[in-house]
């Protein structure tokens, strides 16, 4: 879910990981559930670094053009990706060979593509849903 709104951005089910040669470390979490994840921490050009999971598929809006002059994975053009409902600030990748303009339905099912989604931007929905409360008079 999107931290931010509250968004639900991805499923468990799509986490697909895409190893970078050029993170700077990976590691494996659990989440809640379960279920292990790999996390890898990259750095941009201007020396802001950013935690991700990469996943196959997720509810967001890619902003095209795609820069194919500096990627986290060679072979891979990123683009901005935004959460729909509130914009909160993701990346989408597509292969660099790619043309310049696609639509989201060719970028959604292309099995080529991929999201990495930074990890604080992001709530898990189990960890979101213990942190709701019921009223004592509700309780059984």
């Amino acid at each position: 879910m999107c931290r931010a709104c509250g968004h639900e951005l991805a499923h468990g089910t799509d986490i697909h990981f895409v190893p970078s040669r050029l993170a700077l470390s990976s590691r494996n979490d659990t989440l809640v559930g379960g279920r292990r994840v790999n996390v890898q921490l990259l750095e941009n050009p201007h020396g802001h670094r950013f935690e991700v999971i990469t996943f196959r598929r997720a509810d967001v809006t890619p902003h095209w053009p795609a820069d194919k002059h500096f990627s986290w994975f060679p072979g891979f053009s990123w683009t901005v990706a935004t959460c729909p409902r509130c914009n909160t600030h993701l990346w989408a990748f597509q292969p660099s060979d790619w043309p310049d303009t696609i639509t989201k339905k060719a970028f959604e099912d292309s099995e080529l593509t991929f999201l990495a989604l930074i990890t604080h931007r992001l709530l898990n929905e189990d960890f979101a849903s213990s942190l709701l409360m019921t009223p004592k008079s509700f309780v059984s």
